[in-house]
């Protein structure tokens, strides 16, 4: 049976639909059907779009259809986290209340406003999503897949990889501890500190001390090599040698997200395939790989919408 997987959508229901529809889902007597395959989300359904509420909706409606699976982003996380106080740190959360994060989650919020019990009842489902996803031939994973980090969060989750209570939000939300930094991992991908008197300033015009890796290519020695950035900025990155080679990945077909890539949706790699293009961009499109079992991933594979 074919598993369709779709990357980011941050609040943009509307392209949502469209996709789904070129996809060949349809809805019917208020419930999602297919003829043949079922959907697997990779996560970070919701901030920065305007239709955010719709969205979490919508992917619930096709999960409680039993068609979809829903993997858990780092901001279905930070959308708990903002609720969840650090067990380290009375009176501070999870994900600070700092200006830049009530900015990002504002909409969010807002499309709950009037609805405190809704707003409760989805912070519990975003609670209960899956870390990873895993069958013999395919995986999933929101940002990135590491096999160490997945095995220090085990005793945190079920067999299905599912937070067991809240309490994996408790753990993994102390800055600096083993289960935060295999977090981190996971929803946020690995990143590599430059040398201390080493800075860049990324297109937003943050000044930026870490690089974001290329977990998945081979050969990558420099941090310029490295980092996960658009390619016009790649110049901004110091080009020094990093202190290991990244790691490149060769194992079962993955497919992510995250990492707001740029361009026409491609194949990066055959056996780990970022779905993420930036949706939330008005240049950005909504992205699904349909797979049907194929040890590497082609360009035929690959649907996408944009605005």
């Amino acid at each position: 049976m074919p598993i369709d997987f779709i990357g980011d959508i941050h609040g943009h229901a509307g392209v949502l639909k469209t996709l789904l529809s070129d996809l060949g889902y349809q809805k019917r007597n208020q419930r999602w059907t297919h003829t043949e395959a079922t959907l697997v989300f990779l996560g970070d359904l919701i901030d920065r779009g305007p239709e955010q509420r719709e969205t979490v909706e919508v992917v619930r409606e096709l999960c409680d259809s039993g068609l979809a699976l829903c993997l858990t982003g780092n901001h279905e996380f930070n959308a708990v986290g903002f609720t969840t106080e650090r067990p380290d740190a009375p009176g501070q959360f999870v994900r600070s209340h700092t200006d830049n994060h009530i900015r990002q989650h504002e909409a969010f919020l807002e499309a709950y406003a009037n609805d405190r019990s809704g707003y409760d009842e989805t912070l519990a489902w975003f609670s209960q999503l899956p870390l990873w996803f895993e069958t013999s031939n395919v995986r999933a994973v929101h940002a990135c897949w590491h096999t160490p980090s997945q095995t220090k969060l085990n005793h945190l989750l079920d067999d299905q990889h599912r937070p067991q209570n809240r309490s994996f939000f408790n753990e993994t939300g102390i800055p600096g501890s083993e289960a935060w930094q295999a977090r981190e991992v996971l929803l946020n991908g690995m990143e590599a500190k430059l040398p201390d008197d080493v800075a860049f300033t990324d297109y937003y015009g943050i000044t930026r001390r870490r690089i974001r890796v290329n977990w998945w290519s081979p050969g990558q020695t420099t941090f310029r090599q490295a980092a996960v950035i658009d390619e016009t900025q790649r110049h901004v990155i110091p080009d020094l040698q990093m202190e290991e080679d990244s790691p490149a990945y060769n194992d079962t077909l993955c497919f992510f997200g995250h990492y707001w890539m740029r361009g026409a949706p491609r194949i990066q790699h055959p056996r780990a395939v970022c779905l993420d293009y930036s949706i939330a961009l008005p240049d950005g499109a909504l992205c699904a790989y349909r797979f049907n079992g194929e040890a590497d991933a082609n360009q035929d594979g690959l649907r996408w919408r944009g605005h």
